[in-house]
């Protein structure tokens, strides 16, 4: 058996992140960050590689804060960032700061027993080792890096032992027969932005492809030019220039210390006028510029939804190449309809169409479900686990959520969605319940318990280093707000009768009752406004800081004490965008604050 103060699981953007912050504050501590992969990256893992993988990103946008990305060869106007080269990257980051001392690969944590305040107790056992018999490793603080994409989802396939070719997920596609494998004939599931890249990808080979986007699910993501209006606006900066933040609801928003020009903007008539033209024009610019409706066949790529309310349902159109014209030629065949079946190398459609295939590709998510077996007796505030004390707090919150966001009122009309399972134990209703995006409130006291990257944003690294310093903290005890129950938290305790509150949960029975209970409130209104914001997303699920991710950092570093307002000058603050770089610092400017304390 080994012992560490603190242990990792998952090595990829958020692990390194998490690993290098809390080495940086507490340098004396033990550390293991165990990987079930063979190396590190996580979704930039060398093996999931796959020729013409770029990120959404461009450079200066997806990098640490303390450490540049190499910008040699490029063009910082246009290209966005291959993908073996961010694997560089995260590759040189870890060597750079010696951080592959504490990595172990190939390692699968099984379980992990809750100890109470003492920690966790894991069971590891080796990915391809010949033996199931686990180490056991004790863990006094455990943190989750895996974030929200670890363990695929592959629908139930009616015929699929008679299909007699490969079927995989997305993720495996770098795997699969050497990416591109040696196909003639390939049938696509799923309208996400990864499919498009797989699309593109087989079709630039010169590989038919026949692209399955379900009738009775969301439809084809937003494709979003990586220039948009004849200003050439990058729109990832956007979402990262407090300007834009503002035309936003946001239910934390008045975390950046702009609360008089949001409340223009989301109270007042005019300023709510002024938010639609925004987004009435982002939605025009778009299609616009897409042409969807110059030709029949990429008109069946026309996002179906209100781009404000689809969170993280879209991508950029990043590929160096015209994608519609594999489409208008043909290479691309697109079908809105649903699977009903496989047979030998066919697939079978609700529109009667029998389509030939060497592969199928399911682009169909992620399981809403932890990445381990949890054997502890507390609220988790996970999908698959049920969060009753949270439940009595959701028709207060989300009054709030509407009152201070009116337009969420406005909700889209219902649409139907048909789940890919008929299990019901796949089918998750309950949302990510934690802290901050983080930390379950049961674990809120005893510290021994946090999630990093359980969210979606285009804003990856800049709130990979806030979370971990946000846990760092945490860990610590150093947040005045949840070590000291004195101090008022954002929000008002709720009001509840006692009816609705258990006993030993009614406020101002004592200190901790009412802090307790002003966490849960607070956990309660951040995770429901994302079923609000997002409603045509995936906001009722996990958090989407899409629009939010900004203020979201505002809201961590406020947290911990740390300014969050960066920039040099009153303009800049608040009309050019935030990128990793204006963090550089942080880190040290919270040990100056907890030595402060200290004295």
């Amino acid at each position: 058996m080994e012992a560490f103060d603190v242990v990792i699981v998952g090595a990829g953007i958020h692990g390194l992140a998490m690993l290098k912050t809390y080495r940086d504050v507490n340098p004396q501590a033990s550390i293991l960050v165990l990987d079930r992969e063979s190396s590190l990256g996580g979704v930039w893992a060398k093996d999931r590689l796959y020729p013409g993988l770029k990120t959404n990103n461009h450079f200066r946008t997806f990098e640490y804060n303390d450490y540049p990305m190499s910008t040699e060869g490029y063009s910082l106007d246009n290209d966005h960032i291959p993908g073996e080269h961010v694997n560089e990257y995260l590759c040189n980051y870890a060597q750079k700061f010696d951080l592959l001392k504490h990595m172990r690969f190939s390692c699968i944590v099984q379980a992990a027993v809750d100890d109470g305040d003492l920690g966790w107790t894991l069971n590891v056992v080796q990915r391809k080792a010949s033996t199931a018999t686990p180490t056991i490793v004790k863990a006094g603080k455990l943190i989750m890096a895996t974030g929200l994409t670890s363990q695929p989802f592959l629908p139930k396939l009616n015929g699929k032992e008679s299909f007699g070719a490969p079927i995989y997920h997305t993720s495996e596609f770098a795997k699969a027969e050497n990416g591109l494998g040696p196909y003639k004939k390939v049938v696509l599931l799923s309208g996400a932005k990864f499919s498009w890249d797989i699309a593109c990808a087989y079709a630039s080979a010169g590989i038919q492809v026949d692209w399955v986007i379900r009738e009775s699910g969301h439809g084809p993501c937003w494709m979003t030019p990586n220039r948009l209006t004849p200003l050439k606006i990058i729109p990832e900066l956007l979402l990262q220039t407090r300007l834009v933040t503002w035309l936003s609801p946001c239910i934390w928003g008045d975390a950046d210390g702009f609360t008089s020009i949001r409340n223009f903007f989301h109270q007042h008539w005019l300023g709510r006028k002024i938010v639609d033209g925004f987004f009435h024009k982002m939605s025009h610019s778009v299609l616009e510029q897409n042409d969807y409706d110059s030709h029949p066949e990429t008109a069946k790529l026309k996002p179906w939804d209100d781009v404000f309310y689809i969170g993280t349902n879209r991508g950029l159109l990043n590929y160096g190449v015209d994608f519609f014209e594999f489409v208008r030629n043909g290479t691309i065949r697109v079908h809105i309809a649903d699977i009903t079946s496989l047979s030998h190398h066919t697939v079978h459609l609700t529109d009667n169409q029998a389509l030939e295939a060497d592969v199928l590709i399911c682009g169909t998510g992620w399981k809403d479900a932890p990445q381990l077996n949890f054997v502890t007796e507390k609220e988790l505030g996970l999908p698959g686990f049920t969060s009753p004390s949270a439940w009595k707090f959701i028709p207060q919150a989300d009054a709030e959520i509407l009152e201070k966001c009116p337009k969420l009122q406005l909700q889209p009309e219902p649409r139907s969605y048909k789940p890919m399972t008929d299990n019901a134990t796949e089918i998750v209703n309950e949302p990510y319940r934690l802290y901050r995006f983080m930390v379950p409130p049961a674990f809120v006291q005893s510290r021994t318990l946090a999630f990093v990257g359980a969210y979606r944003s285009p804003a990856t690294t800049i709130i990979a280093q806030a979370q971990a310093l946000w846990v760092t903290a945490f860990l610590d005890n150093q947040i005045p707000t949840l070590s000291d129950p004195s101090i008022n938290m954002h929000l008002p305790a709720p009001e509840q009768s006692d009816a609705t509150l258990n006993e030993k949960d009614a406020p101002g029975k004592n200190g901790s009752s009412e802090a307790a209970n002003r966490i849960m409130y607070e956990t309660v209104l951040h995770t429901q406004f994302g079923k609000w914001r997002y409603s045509r997303g995936f906001g009722a699920r996990f958090p989407e800081l899409w629009f939010d991710c900004l203020p979201y950092v505002d809201l961590l570093l406020g947290d911990i004490g740390v300014k969050n307002w960066r920039k040099n000058s009153w303009w800049s603050e608040r009309f050019t965008p935030y990128f990793p770089k204006d963090y550089a610092g942080i880190t040290g400017e919270y040990m100056e604050l907890r030595d402060r304390r200290a004295k």
